[in-house]
């Protein structure tokens, strides 16, 4: 999932006052005398944000400027995200001297959603997930200590029948290797689990992107794999195709779980977007089968502040099911509607994660 904001060079425009009781344009002297009427001053962004960094309190956000009156939950997002700091200070400072201030600021990423859920099946369920990420540039930016869960989010909300979520683990993040097309990382985590991946990125044309990732792991004395294909198509710059093909393979069973996705992102303003997505998952073992289709709109927009999300995703299913009301029982599918409600908030010090434009 992607965030919404203004550019960096608009957040510095927003620095400024702009009076709201005459909007008539400036006029000026030259030297000669003739009047001249300068640029109408700009507008200052609604729900701006205007961060300010002290290398000697890189957690301190209250020299930040707001374009907007301050409310209390404001106050106690800044609380958070103070509080969130101070671990990633500590921990480069642990790796690193007092020059990584002058470097690049510890950097906090978190993202706190909650989730309402009614199903034709299981009625209403409410769910509330947690991720974070720190980054350290003590370690030349390199690592990141990360609470999150082990599926791809992205890929998960959009696959049918993924509604039981793995748990988050905390761990160590570390990329090895990275350029313009390609990043090689490690991953090691409590639960205890070591992963693998490579992804490399494949710009076809000026509007076709190529991705494919691939993931080595092995979990709790488990091995595992996992191999993803991105097809990206643009048609508009605010109209965006991606197909996505998955397979993974892992010692606990036979064959491969593989996945297909196709949604197409219709950003509709800065803060806005739409997608309309569908999604079919299948086995290779012990028969090849289709366990589930799925055929879903998603509503997602940044609204009232820039830290706060919501998207309301409606969805029908339709799941292989044992039917136990026969007298045989056999395998049926039976077609399931849901709705889904999110709510997210998002905490953050860190520079490199900026809400901009987004499809999703």
């Amino acid at each position: 999932m992607a965030e919404t904001a203004l550019s960096d060079d608009a957040a510095d425009k927003a620095a400024g006052e702009v009076s709201s009781e005459d909007s008539s344009p400036v006029v000026a002297q030259e030297a000669d005398g003739e009047a001249v009427a300068e640029e109408e001053p700009e507008e200052v962004p609604e729900n701006k944000i205007i961060m300010k960094h002290d290398p000697e309190k890189p957690c301190d956000r209250k020299q930040d400027t707001y374009s907007y009156e301050k409310s209390w939950y404001d106050e106690s997002q800044i609380v958070v995200n103070s509080a969130l700091c101070e671990p990633a200070v500590w921990f480069d400072n642990f790796f690193a001297d007092d020059r990584v201030f002058a470097e690049g600021r510890p950097g906090t990423y978190v993202r706190w959603r909650n989730e309402f859920i009614q199903d034709q099946r299981d009625g209403f369920e409410y769910k509330m997930g947690l991720s974070f990420s720190l980054e350290l540039p003590g370690l030349q930016r390199r690592a990141r200590i990360t609470f999150e869960n082990d599926e791809d989010q992205e890929l998960r909300d959009i696959t049918p029948g993924s509604s039981e979520d793995s748990p988050n683990n905390l761990g160590l993040q570390v990329d090895v290797k990275e350029n313009v097309r390609s990043k090689f990382n490690v991953s090691l985590n409590l639960s205890p689990r070591l992963r693998l991946r490579y992804r490399y990125t494949y710009p076809a044309t000026e509007d076709i992107t190529l991705r494919f990732t691939q993931e080595l792991e092995r979990d709790s004395g488990i091995n595992g794999a996992r191999s993803l294909f991105d097809f990206e198509k643009l048609f508009k710059e605010n109209v965006l195709l991606r197909s996505s093909t998955q397979a993974k393979f892992s010692d606990e069973y036979d064959g491969t779980n593989w996945v297909q996705a196709f949604v197409l992102f219709h950003r509709l303003n800065q803060k806005t977007s739409l997608s309309y997505e569908s999604s079919v998952t299948g086995v290779t073992q012990p028969d090849d089968s289709i366990t589930n289709y799925r055929l879903g709109v998603r509503f997602r927009k940044n609204f009232h502040r820039e830290w706060l999300f919501y998207e309301i995703a409606p969805e029908v299913t339709w799941p292989l099911l044992i039917d136990e009301t026969a007298d045989n029982p056999e395998v049926v599918r039976h077609s399931n509607w849901l709705l889904f409600f999110r709510l997210e908030v998002h905490f953050g010090n860190t520079s490199r994660k900026s809400y901009r434009d987004y499809f999703h």
